[in-house]
Order: structure tokens, then C-alpha cells, then sequence
């Protein structure tokens, strides 16, 4: 059972461990274990955690993880610690597709202010529908895509940019 650490889409970072043992799911996030059971139901999974059951379903694209479950959905982005050592990992100035698809709706426009966790974009891909949102606060620089647009997996979909009273060092002036 190793653990890995994990960016949530808007959020912020999290260490994540799962194991299978036998019938039984071991989860442990941030330290906390998690009751679980997790068995294959069809084209998706069924999730026993606690009392709850719910049905998820999973798309693993590269480092990428799409979940969807509880009635909402997730894009998970596995953090490699070879590349955070180096300086790189997911960056917080441009969003970027997590797998093909196409763009449902736009939230913004360039020169939007907004803040993180602030839906910027709606898109579809196998058949789901993900927000795609903004990883700090910022400004809408740019929106690279529109409505009906279908772009590849690492496209350019939104770049952000500083606001105008951030000096990028983390005190507040």
C-alpha cells in the first residue's frame, strides 16, 4: 500500500492512500481511515464507505483521474514527486483539457476577475460533464476555446493572470 499525493481540480493538495485487500477496500486520506468497499458493478464501480453505497465511475488518462460519484464530479491529478522536486507540476496560470472533449459552456470572459475554485468552463467528455475551474484567484486572461468547440487532452483552455493588487509574494499589501 503506498500513497500518493493528489491535487484536487479548485483545491488543494491531498495524500491519498488505497489498497485492496480481499473484499475490502482500505482508504486512507490525510492520515484518516475511511471504512470502504469498492466492487465493480457494470461499467462503473459501487462504493460501500460507511453506510453510504453510491455508484462511481472512473477514467484514468495518463496522470489524470475523472470521478464521478455523490452526484458530482472530479478531475484528480496524480502529483509526481520527481516532477515537483524539479520545480514543474500542474500549473495555476493556465487551464488545460484533462481529456478530449468539448466545450458545453463558458463562465467567463477575458478580463474577468475571479476567484479560485470559481467555475470558468463547463466541458463533455465520455459522456460526462466537468467544470473545469480556477486553480487560485486571479484574472481571465484569456479564454482559449468556445461553445461547441472540441479540442485534445493538454489543450489551452483558459489562461489565468495575477490581479492587479498581487505582487506574487504572498503577503497581502
Amino acid at each position: 500500500m503506498a500513497a500518493c499525493e493528489i491535487a484536487l481540480e479548485g483545491g488543494g493538495t491531498h495524500t491519498a492512500t488505497l489498497a485492496q485487500l480481499g473484499a475490502r477496500t482500505a482508504v486512507r486520506l490525510d492520515g484518516v481511515d475511511r471504512p470502504a468497499a469498492l466492487t465493480r458493478a457494470g461499467d462503473g464501480y459501487e462504493l460501500r464507505l460507511e453506510d453510504r453505497v453510491e455508484r462511481v465511475w472512473v477514467a484514468v488518462i495518463g496522470d489524470v483521474v475523472h470521478v464521478h460519484a455523490f452526484g458530482r464530479a472530479w478531475t484528480l491529478t496524480v502529483i509526481d514527486p520527481v516532477e515537483r522536486a524539479r520545480g514543474g507540476g500542474p500549473s495555476e496560470e493556465l487551464a488545460t483539457a484533462p481529456m478530449p472533449g468539448a466545450v458545453i459552456a463558458v463562465a467567463v470572459s477575458a478580463g474577468d476577475a475571479v476567484a479560485q475554485g470559481q467555475r470558468l468552463l463547463v466541458i463533455e467528455s465520455m459522456k460526462m460533464q466537468n467544470e473545469i475551474v480556477a486553480a487560485r484567484d486571479g484574472v481571465v486572461e484569456r479564454v482559449h476555446v468556445e461553445v461547441g468547440e472540441t479540442f485534445d487532452r493538454g489543450a489551452p483552455l483558459v489562461a489565468l493572470a495575477p490581479l492587479a493588487d498581487d505582487d506574487g509574494d504572498g503577503d497581502e499589501d
